[in-house]
């Protein structure tokens, strides 16, 4: 298989989980809602105090479990964005300087202009520090939205917003690292940095057990807690020393497999029944383990951890943090707070005007091509999806502000702008877009 279809395989493959996932994410966002609004709404929020931990003589590391999913969970959620984002380097969409631009250009808009926007409604308030909240997207919700639309939308288009996605991810772990970061233990980061020298001695050796990696992972996780920079950034970084080349290289499994296929022929023509077959069992297992030495490390992790994080613990972080009391009129007084308007306008409007407006200079100063296949029309629909940021807006709400009421202010608006752009965006790009059967339909009969 070439290198191009490979991508297109490994692109449908994600497309399709992060669709699936998405309606998962749904259930929970839905069964949160109702929870924090029913009579089970004290139990709901006691539950996430509950206090868990390890105590060993007089060391202790108790949290709530709030804590563990939003520090812990959650860190293993931006391991796998790591290991995307080094992928799409790799052999991406974010690979070349020419098919980067465009995403990379849309995603800068789509951050810096919901940020400029926030600040507008909140420049003399003390919730100025919520200016990156706008700035995410939720990638399983925006191509929930183009699955609902099937044929109708190109697959250049999918690419790009998963692209713009993934780019995104990227500038909301500058923003956590830089900006939402109260107090730095050196000490701690030292112990992290000295961990990531292993990792890269690990790669200078061709070193692939995956537990010694696990180990070293844990250790990074533990060092950056203490060190009061957010732990989920060390999920992040521990990806980047992923190994992206296997252990055994396809041509040597080839040659190597089909003389162990022979060997296999010829011992299962003996007569043995299977279950006292010994070498076939024998043969059987090595070349069970070969093959999965053919895949990279990377690889194989994405595809382990990447349908965990899907069904899992983004679902259980939006169980957890998506409830909100809707209780009189509260709601809607909370809609008309500073931060709760600011982040609406970020979402809403920030990110359309901000992901149209630096492509549109993109590829007018010539540093980028619209996708194949995409109108300027679909693009716009597409920067209205950007406008879904939930869970990632929803976790970067708990990091900008320490205040409870902002906070709810911040998930109020969220929840409330993420509905407003999937809907305009999925509205666009249905009233704008053609289905591919109907437009062979209409070329057929001119």
């Amino acid at each position: 298989m070439s290198v191009p279809a490979q991508m297109r395989r490994g692109f449908a493959d994600f497309f399709h989980l992060e669709v699936s996932g998405s309606i998962v994410l749904l259930v929970a966002t839905i069964s949160a809602m109702i929870l924090a609004n029913s009579p089970l709404t004290e139990t709901y929020f006691a539950l996430w105090e509950t206090k868990i931990g390890i105590k060993v003589g007089t060391f202790e590391f108790i949290e709530s479990l709030l804590h563990w999913i939003n520090d812990g969970l959650m860190a293993v959620f931006f391991f796998v964005v790591g290991l995307e984002i080094k992928r799409e380097f790799m052999v991406g969409e974010l690979s070349s300087l020419r098919k980067a631009t465009l995403p990379v250009m849309a995603a800068i808009g789509g951050m810096l202009i919901p940020a400029l926007t926030y600040i507008i409604f909140n420049a003399d308030g003390a919730g100025i520090r919520g200016w990156g909240v706008p700035m995410a997207t939720d990638i399983a919700f925006a191509l929930g939205v183009l699955a609902l639309l099937g044929s109708r939308i190109p697959v250049g288009l999918k690419v790009f917003l998963t692209a713009l996605a993934i780019a995104d991810d990227i500038g909301a772990v500058l923003v956590i690292a830089f900006f939402y970061t109260a107090e730095i233990h050196w000490y701690w980061l030292g112990i992290a940095a000295l961990l990531f020298l292993l990792l890269v001695s690990f790669n200078v050796f061709k070193v692939r057990a995956s537990y010694l990696y696990l180990i070293v992972a844990i250790g990074i996780w533990f060092a950056f807690f203490e060190s009061g920079v957010h732990a989920t950034i060390a999920g992040v970084l521990t990806a980047l020393f992923v190994p992206t080349q296997p252990r055994r290289r396809p041509i040597e499994f080839v040659v190597w497999g089909r003389e162990k296929l022979n060997e296999l022929e010829q011992v299962g023509m003996q007569g043995h029944d299977a279950l006292e077959n010994h070498p076939q069992h024998v043969l059987a297992e090595a070349l069970r383990q070969a093959a999965r030495h053919v895949q990279s490390p990377l690889r194989r992790l994405e595809h382990t951890l990447h349908p965990i994080t899907t069904y899992a613990i983004l679902p259980l972080f939006a169980l957890a943090n998506a409830g909100i009391p809707l209780s009189g009129g509260r709601f809607f007084d909370i809609l008309l707070q500073p931060v709760s308007l600011g982040i609406v306008a970020g979402l809403v409007l920030g990110k359309q005007i901000g992901i149209t407006l630096f492509s549109f200079l993109a590829i007018r100063l010539g540093l980028a091509d619209l996708p194949t296949g995409v109108s300027w029309v679909q693009l716009y629909g597409a920067s209205w999806l950007g406008g879904i940021g939930f869970t990632m807006s929803i976790f970067v709400s708990g990091l900008a502000f320490l205040n409870d009421s902002f906070i709810l202010q911040a998930k109020a608006a969220i929840l409330v702008a993420s509905v407003i752009a999937g809907i305009f965006g999925f509205l666009i790009l249905f009233l704008t877009s053609q289905s591919q059967t109907t437009a062979e339909t209409s070329e057929a009969a001119a």
